[in-house]
């Protein structure tokens, strides 16, 4: 293992008290004591880590490298692949339109891609797939809460996964890249891929989100990315968040990493990879770039309940329909409309708050504690994910936090 010397930014802050929300100083530097001894120890090659309560900055530390071969240093205005922390974005521009009366949840999808009113359910005996039609239509509930029955492609050699790849419908390169074609083209594509259950039975992960942005476009007559601008990035000062990184900001642009045995190797080179060029492909599902600052912006919004600095992105009421678990009992884990739905058990809370949030391939994740103010973001570039990191650092960070 290679010696790694450690590069950290640190911002110093007492505990602080708002609202009744504390997080002690103890937690604080437990957390970057942590990052610092991954590194060190090479489990990590460094990382991110941004909280607020109640709307104030308690802890920014930056420590380590996104490109080990290079020394390259994250930096806290770094450009990362948030990959799937899009989809919880996705879902909340969704809903702006929700809000615009634009859709129901409960409407088909092939009220508004007709391509979709032709959709079967797969099913497998002895590696022969059938298809028989769904018990009830195809939702947008069913797209925004992961109960489709739509996934990611499945393994090559499956009925499943000869029906996402003999259509392009893919990730490629790892799974860093996506399918070449427009979201649009997608949806029509994945019209004709079989479900892998009835909708609604249970939740599966998958391209969901992504045909979200292509019925996105279809209710506001704009490209996902210009809606997304408009309704979202815009409103929460979000200038570093795109699906296509401007020219004059490639420089910002991280590395990739992935193991091989016990080290980490690059597996995209910020300097060589496609992300410089773009891709056809704007994924509501995991298109987006990023910085720990900007999606702290997002985050923030989340955890005031729809609202930051005085602008609202959306209606208290419409955040608790999102944070409210969609999946039937016995259909897998508690899922909302975009969202993880969770509990936190806090010091002083006279019961379990409600934590929500999601992550990224590269492990980036996020959680939001609305009722306790507090927003937390973490952010590396190695894939695939395991997120072991981030959980411990959230864990210890909700140790620190006593409501009063």
């Amino acid at each position: 293992m290679k010696k790694i010397v450690l590069t950290a930014l640190f911002v110093f802050m007492p505990t602080f008290v708002q609202a009744g929300t504390t997080l002690s100083d103890i937690a604080i530097q437990e957390v970057k004591d942590e990052i610092s001894r991954a590194t060190k120890a090479g489990e990590i090659e460094g990382g991110m880590i941004l909280v607020h309560v109640d709307g104030r900055q308690v802890l920014l530390d930056v420590q380590g490298y996104h490109d080990l071969e290079d020394k390259l240093k994250f930096k806290a205005d770094s450009l990362l692949r948030i990959y799937s922390m899009t989809k919880p974005i996705t879902s909340v521009v969704a809903m702006t339109l929700w809000e615009q009366g634009k859709f129901k949840l409960d409407d088909p999808v092939a009220s508004y891609i007709p391509s979709f009113k032709h959709v079967k359910v797969g099913v497998v005996v002895k590696d022969k797939m059938t298809r028989t039609a769904p018990k009830r239509p195809l939702t947008v509930r069913d797209l925004l809460a992961h109960t489709s029955g739509y996934s990611y492609s499945p393994a090559a050699g499956t009925p499943f996964g000869r029906e996402y790849r003999s259509r392009g419908v893919f990730y490629t390169h790892s799974g860093m890249y996506p399918p070449k074609m427009s979201i649009r083209e997608a949806a029509d594509q994945l019209a004709q891929i079989p479900l892998q259950h009835q909708p609604g039975e249970r939740w599966t992960y998958g391209l969901n989100v992504d045909i979200l942005g292509a019925l996105i476009e279809i209710w506001s007559g704009e490209s996902l990315e210009k809606y997304m601008k408009r309704s979202v990035f815009k409103p929460l000062k979000m200038k570093d968040t795109f699906f296509d990184i401007p020219k004059n900001k490639l420089d910002r642009f991280v590395s990739c990493h992935t193991w091989e045995g016990d080290r980490q190797v690059i597996i995209d080179k910020w300097s060589e990879s496609s992300y410089r060029d773009g891709f056809e492909f704007h994924s509501g599902g995991g298109g987006l770039v990023s910085t720990i600052g900007d999606y702290s912006q997002f985050s923030q919004m989340l955890a005031g309940w729809g609202q930051l600095d005085g602008i609202r992105v959306l209606r208290k009421e419409t955040l608790k329909e999102m944070f409210k678990n969609q999946v039937v009992p016995g259909g897998g884990r508690s899922f909302g409309l975009g969202f993880a739905v969770e509990t936190a058990e806090l010091a002083g809370a006279k019961k379990p708050l409600g934590q929500y949030g999601w992550g990224g391939y590269a492990n980036t994740e996020f959680r939001v504690i609305p009722d306790a103010g507090v927003s937390m973001v973490f952010m590396r570039q190695t894939v695939p994910s395991t997120h072991r990191m981030s959980e411990k650092l959230f864990g210890i960070l909700r140790s620190g936090i006593t409501i009063k």
